[in-house]
């Protein structure tokens, strides 16, 4: 068992993980930094249960960087298959190439994006996907299936296909769940402007109604008259049939005076 002092070293090296400053070399908000900086502690919380961690504490920095760096890799992987001009391009690999992340001082974590540009990973950082990361990575949890559970309120995700490695399991999440969200919000647009639609036929129809009473019609023709379904109910009129141009009618007469005498 360690001792007292060794294990007051050891908590006060996870405090100092906990606590780094975090700098970008991508100009981000204040508040998205501050983001970062609790993304970072929960990452230390991850690590510090690695076997190579607990066997020599002074990796902890090590393994929490790799563990925030798998997490950015997965935020902009899943921004940038959301686009279909950057899917096929922006790779996992990409990223993981590109981004990097390290100590600057004991103090001091530095972020790299490499040629990552700078508004793409502006847009992939925001709390809401931190979040997501958060449960999805959380060693207590069930991984994606709390993530999907938590995200679409125990309704599940149609067409999902779970597992493969991490980063893309959460991106292909955030795709299919950014794809079905869409689909609502459109359902929800058309259903709105039906109901507009209607609602505008209603009123228009009241007016009208008020307008034809006004001028004496009958109730029940106004109603027949605006609602074209009453009329079905009523024996139909026979269509008239069109009139024939006059100049078509003599072309045909001719055929006919024509085909008359050949037959005699």
């Amino acid at each position: 068992m360690l001792n007292r002092k060794v294990q007051d070293i050891i908590i006060q090296m996870i405090e100092d993980a906990k606590n780094v400053n975090i700098e970008c070399e991508v100009p981000l908000a204040p508040e998205k930094l501050m983001q970062l900086k609790g993304l970072n502690a929960y990452c230390v919380n991850q690590v510090i249960q690695e076997p190579e961690v607990i066997r020599d504490p002074r990796k902890i920095n090590y393994y929490t960087n790799q563990e925030l760096k798998l997490a950015l890799m997965a935020f902009c992987l899943s921004e940038a298959l959301v686009n279909a001009d950057r899917r096929n391009k922006e790779t996992r690999e990409f990223f993981a190439e590109n981004i990097t992340v390290y100590m600057k001082d004991p103090h001091t974590k530095k972020i790299s994006f490499g040629v990552i540009e700078n508004y793409k990973v502006d847009a992939a950082i925001y709390n809401e996907i931190i979040e997501d990361w958060k449960i999805y990575r959380d060693r207590e949890g069930f991984g994606i299936k709390a993530l999907i559970d938590n995200k679409t309120n125990l309704t599940g995700l149609a067409d999902y296909m779970r597992g493969g490695d991490p980063v893309y399991e959460f991106a292909r999440f955030h795709r299919k769940y950014t794809e079905q969200e869409h689909r609502r919000e459109e359902q929800n647009r058309q259903a709105t402007e039906q109901a507009f639609r209607n609602g505008l036929v209603q009123s228009l129809a009241q007016e009208l109604s008020k307008q034809q009473l006004l001028e004496g019609r009958n109730p029940m023709e106004i109603l027949e008259m605006i609602f074209p379904k009453n009329q079905k109910q009523m024996p139909s009129l026979p269509k008239p049939q069109p009139e024939l141009d006059p100049k078509v009618e003599q072309q045909v007469l001719r055929f006919l005076e024509h085909t008359n005498s050949h037959e005699r």
